[in-house]
This record gives structure tokens, C-alpha cells and sequence, in this order.
């Protein structure tokens, strides 16, 4: 299986699925009534969604959409695979994920510093954390794999070394296709 890899309504009436996903979605952004949760902002895409920090400023360009302030990002981007993924493929496709993820981090002249299976829109993905200096700063940038039919999503974000992960937390919570 070949790969590339990466260098409306609110409410939906009809499936109980998608209302659930909203209704949990909208509990995550309101944070359910707890201290200390920032105000977010539904950033869209072609074809998805999800949530960013609601002071971040918000650029789009081709595939890509993301949401940044200083260093701190996430982004969504799309990719085209050549061949429609199914979730019967999961366990021959982490290991191409697992040699991705390690090239990116060699780019970076950094490590991959933790990777596991986690649930994203409802299905399994991948996730990387890949710990890595640029002008003398320790950053992370936590990657995850989201592949749906003949499209592979990739959820960036980037935050300080040891710093605050509630952007990247919220960008998996609240990402969405459809």
C-alpha cells in the first residue's frame, strides 16, 4: 500500500451517530461548566472540522488549514492515498505510519518521543509525539494519521517542550469528517 506522505449545519437531523458526535463536541468546547477552559473557535475545512483556541489566528492554503499564535499551531492537513483505505488494514498500515513518523522526526533532527494507537472521529489513528529544537527552544510536534477511504488526514500541532497540550488535546477531541 502506497502512501503520500506530508515534507452547514451543527446539528445533523438524520443520523443519531453524527448528533452524538456533535453533542459531545459541543460538551468539549463548552467544557461543561470547569474552570480554566479557554474559549474555541470551529475552524472548517474541505470535508472536516475541529476546534482551536478562539484568540489563534486561522490561515488557509490548499490542503492545509491551520490555526497558530507565536510557535503554538494545529493543523489539519488532506492527502490523497492511492488505494482506499479500509479499517481491516490497520495492523499491515502502523508499521508504514510508525517509518513515517521516524522520517519526519529525522527531518526535524529530532526523535519520535512517544507513539500509540488512539481514537480519532470515531476510528483508530496514529499518533506521534516528535521532541525536537529549532533556535534553541525544545518543541513537540504531535502528529496523528487519520485515514478515511481514499484520504489520509494529518492533525498537527506544536507546542513548548513539557508546555501546555490543551490545543493539541482539543484539536483530536473535536476533529470531525463530514
Amino acid at each position: 500500500m502506497s502512501f503520500r506522505w506530508f515534507g452547514s449545519r451543527f446539528v445533523p437531523a438524520g443520523n443519531r451517530r453524527k448528533r452524538a458526535a456533535c453533542a459531545l463536541s459541543l460538551l468539549v468546547l463548552a467544557g461543561c461548566g470547569g474552570a480554566g477552559v479557554k474559549p474555541a473557535q470551529l475552524v472548517h475545512g474541505s470535508g472536516y472540522r475541529f476546534s482551536a483556541p478562539a484568540d489563534w489566528a486561522v490561515v488557509r492554503s490548499g490542503r492545509s488549514v491551520q490555526a497558530s499564535k507565536g510557535l503554538r499551531l494545529v493543523s489539519v492537513t488532506r492527502y490523497p492515498l492511492l488505494r482506499a483505505y479500509r479499517p481491516a488494514l490497520w495492523l499491515r498500515v502502523v508499521p508504514e505510519l510508525d517509518r513515517a513518523a521516524a522520517q519526519l522526526a529525522e527531518q526535524q533532527s529530532g526523535q519520535v518521543g512517544d507513539s500509540r494507537t488512539v481514537t480519532v472521529a470515531g476510528q483508530n489513528a496514529r499518533r506521534y509525539d516528535i521532541d525536537y529544537e529549532r533556535g534553541g527552544q525544545a518543541l513537540v510536534e504531535r502528529l496523528a494519521f487519520v485515514l478515511r477511504g481514499k484520504t489520509e488526514y494529518l492533525l498537527l500541532c506544536r507546542y513548548d517542550r513539557g508546555g501546555d497540550t490543551a490545543a493539541c488535546d482539543r484539536l483530536v477531541a473535536t476533529f470531525t469528517v463530514g
